[in-house]
């Protein structure tokens, strides 16, 4: 019986043990014990919303700013709580977000959104929209005469399981990030906890979905490069970009590298001369207890990355804040200059003018 309950011992000790390792390295990675420096050369300004804004794409031609705008905090504290897409006009002094769509979708939440430039100068707007109740769907809206998008088309699949992020190659072709390949709670709770490369990348040729990338670790958000040649793509957990070869003719993708970044990155955004804008939270726990309480803060940090560089380091941090201006900071987009800031929680945006 004593040999009995001494092996029963050092098992629970071994467990307990095991348990500790796996917790501090959850710490660890999430950045818990990071020591952070806020920073920012330039300047910023707050412009108050009615919901937040947890994507934004450009216009850049036109100077307008798309907001995928939805009370999220009202929607985790579960509340029956609907979205739309907005715009800002970035050309006035003081621009105030307005409607971006004829009509919203039925039980519209958006998340991820993407604008296609036909080169007949039409544009079609893409936006991940994830009803309650109901399977996740891509929505496809038409700029009409007017300049407000009206829906076309609305896709659905199985293969769109978590559509996290999406970036459109065609009036009606696009790749979707599905942020995780779960099938099941259990497999969820281990792809967070141990990280697991389960995540997809799926492409859409107008007619049939397929899989054309797989491995990565929760696929947060997606872009493509001015030359339509390459796929940037954000992981959460694994605390990268990955880089992508993109085939025009077939959709295919190869992987061509996977640069740390040493925070959890968000939303991915690129500029008109090619860089990389990359929103990323650097405390996860922060992150978290900030989604459950709004008054304890968490992090922003905008990364700018060059692909194409040559010597040096082509990632820079160019903005970090402790959470205090802008917390859970989840995208990044830059025109003329300007520094558009969003987040997935807080009722702003910031309006950052980047030094010259």
């Amino acid at each position: 019986m004593k040999t009995w309950l001494k092996r029963l011992g050092w098992t629970a000790l071994a467990a307990a043990g095991l348990a500790a390792i796996i917790a501090l390295e959850f710490l660890r990675h999430g950045g818990q014990f990071k020591t952070l420096a806020p920073h920012f050369a330039g300047s910023c300004s707050s412009l108050p919303l009615a919901a937040s804004a947890a994507d934004i794409q450009l216009d850049r031609a036109r100077g307008i700013a798309y907001l995928s705008y939805l009370d999220r905090r009202g929607l985790a504290e579960g509340k029956p709580v609907f979205g739309t897409v907005m715009l800002l006009d970035l050309n006035l002094a003081e621009p105030r977000p307005r409607p971006a769509l004829v009509v919203d979708p039925p039980l519209f939440r958006p998340q991820g959104m993407s604008l296609y430039h036909a080169g007949d100068g039409s544009q079609r707007l893409f936006v991940i929209n994830h009803p309650p109740g109901a399977e996740p769907s891509i929505e496809i809206f038409e700029q009409s005469a007017t300049g407000a998008f009206r829906a076309v088309r609305t896709v659905r699949d199985p293969l769109l399981r978590s559509p996290e992020a999406i970036v459109a190659i065609g009036p009606d072709q696009f790749y979707v990030a599905n942020a995780s390949g779960a099938g099941s709670d259990f497999t969820r709770v281990t792809e967070r906890l141990f990280r697991r490369g389960l995540s997809q990348l799926i492409h859409f040729d107008g007619r049939t979905m397929r899989t054309v990338a797989t491995g990565l670790k929760s696929a947060a958000g997606m872009a493509m490069s001015p030359d339509g040649l390459q796929i940037y793509v954000s992981e959460a957990s694994g605390q990268r970009l990955a880089l992508f070869s993109r085939n025009a003719a077939t959709g295919d993708l190869i992987l061509l590298e996977q640069v740390p970044l040493g925070s959890a990155p968000d939303s991915v955004n690129v500029d008109a001369d090619g860089s990389v804008w990359i929103a990323a939270h650097p405390k996860l726990l922060a992150l978290g207890l900030h989604r459950r309480d709004p008054q304890r803060p968490a992090p922003t940090q905008i990364y700018r990355f060059l692909p194409q560089a040559k010597g040096g380091s082509r990632l820079t941090e160019v903005y970090l804040n402790d959470g205090r201006q802008i917390s859970a900071g989840s995208v990044g987009a830059v025109f003329n200059q300007q520094l558009l800031i969003g987040s997935g929680t807080d009722l702003r945006i910031l309006r950052c003018q980047l030094p010259l």
